[in-house]
């Protein structure tokens, strides 16, 4: 079995009215800004009447769009991007091989000079093939992975526990674009994973990345149980499932999508709940009905924001204090007092 991941940053996949879609790919939280990265699939507006119909708000306050942009405009790449590629090294690669590197190229040569690459083998764990600093070529990666099938060929296909660290580690690391994807390639199938498709989900349900699966089989139609897991995890997380026998073909369709893709950045100063989970959710009206996406993400306040924000909380958690402290000894004066009057009540009953 062969698998390809590619990172790049973003959300959840919504079905749309006609052959429009509306894709959240990303949320990236410096609140009150936001940068939204959306992929929109047949929906021919301009900016300015891109601006004028898009609906965002989070939960159910409004956003407001400052700025949007496209990521790539023909060859010039306006916002970088980090991607990560996982390739399945287990046992059925070798009937891929030759569609493998071709794809591997495609993915290379679309990347531009200050985009950041890593790249994985995966089968019964995730391997280093090549990381974000390294110059490595595509022929150097498939000359590795090459070496790496050749140990991983007789072991399991653990495709979802491999997603799920590969999103960890596109997650956390630093001194890379902002914007990150993950694409994967396969020709279908999980054998020995403790992670299931379901418990997957749930993971990316969160401040998601976008996960691309191109499945390489040379039947007519891929497996269609690993085709709607495929769909499903791009539905959570914001990517798209693509299947066929040529490896060129499937090149085509992930560049397509990313063409489609678009930056837009928002405001949003009456949002308060910092550093809770929210949704964000765009809407777009068509010709057929709405379209309609919601993404889950984490409010993070932008760092200048933050001094303030903690402060507040020390001062919430200050008034907290006092009312802890001085509760009880309120308590114990009024019980003291009510105690007195009650013994001078008596006493003077008694006279």
């Amino acid at each position: 079995m062969l698998l390809i991941l590619t990172v790049l940053i973003a959300a959840g996949v919504s079905r749309a009215a006609g052959d429009s879609k509306l894709r959240i790919t990303q949320v990236e939280s410096n609140l009150p800004d936001l940068r939204l990265f959306l992929q929109l699939d047949n929906v021919n507006m301009n900016n300015s009447k891109l601006e004028k119909n898009l609906s965002i708000k989070i939960n159910d306050t409004p956003v407001q769009i400052t700025d949007i942009q496209p990521v790539r405009k023909g060859n010039k790449v306006i916002e970088n991007t980090a991607y990560l590629f996982l390739v399945d090294t287990s046992a059925s690669v070798p009937n891929y091989s030759s569609e493998v590197r071709s794809i591997l190229e495609g993915l290379f040569g679309f990347v531009s000079a200050k985009d950041k690459v890593a790249v994985f083998s995966v089968s019964s764990k995730l391997q280093p093939v090549k990381d974000f600093m390294s110059n490595a070529s595509s022929d150097m990666v498939t000359k590795t992975l090459g070496n790496a099938l050749s140990l991983d060929a007789r072991t399991g296909i653990y495709l979802y526990s491999g997603i799920r660290e590969a999103y960890d580690q596109g997650r956390a690391a630093s001194d890379i674009p902002s914007r990150r994807v993950i694409v994967l390639i396969t020709d279908g199938g999980v054998e020995g994973d403790c992670l299931s498709c379901d418990d997957l989900k749930n993971y990316l349900d969160v401040d998601r990345l976008p996960v691309y699966t191109l499945i390489l089989n040379q039947q007519a139609s891929a497996d269609e149980d690993f085709k709607n897991a495929a769909d499903q995890i791009a539905q959570k997380s914001g990517g798209q499932a693509f299947a066929g026998r040529s490896g060129t073909e499937l090149f085509a369709q992930f560049k397509a999508s990313q063409e489609n893709v678009c930056v837009l950045k928002l405001s949003c100063d009456y949002f308060k709940p910092l550093n809770l989970q929210a949704n964000l959710t765009v809407s777009l009206p068509g010709d057929e009905g709405e379209i309609k996406q919601t993404a889950k993400f984490t409010a993070t306040p932008a760092p200048e924001n933050t001094a303030g924000l903690n402060d507040r909380q020390n001062l919430r958690k200050s008034y907290y204090g006092v009312i802890v402290i001085l509760l009880p000894m309120i308590l114990g004066l009024f019980i003291t007092l009510a105690i007195g009057w009650v013994l001078m009540t008596k006493g003077e009953q008694s006279l």
